[in-house]
C-alpha cells in the first residue's frame, strides 16, 4: 500500500532503488527518511568537506546526497 501513496519524485526514487535493498520496513523507513526528511541544522563548509561517501553507496547517490546537503 505504501507506493500506491508516493507520488512524483518519491515514486521515482523509490521505483530506482537497487533490487535487494529494501529487505524489511526498517530498510525502508530509514532509506526514505535519509532522502526525504528536511533537516534544518545548517551545514558548514567543514561538515561538506568531511563528507564521504557510505559504503556500498553509488557515486551518483553520493552526489546527491552531497548536493542535498549542500542545498
Amino acid at each position: 500500500m505504501f507506493i500506491g501513496t508516493l507520488k512524483r519524485l518519491a515514486f521515482e526514487w523509490f521505483m530506482k532503488l537497487p533490487e535487494d535493498s529494501v529487505k524489511n520496513w526498517g530498510d525502508l523507513e530509514k532509506l526514505f527518511l535519509t532522502r526525504f526528511l528536511k533537516d534544518d541544522s545548517e551545514v558548514t563548509m567543514p561538515t561538506l568537506q568531511a563528507t564521504k561517501q557510505r559504503k556500498g553507496e553509488s557515486v551518483k547517490a553520493f552526489v546527491e546526497r552531497f548536493q542535498n546537503m549542500a542545498l
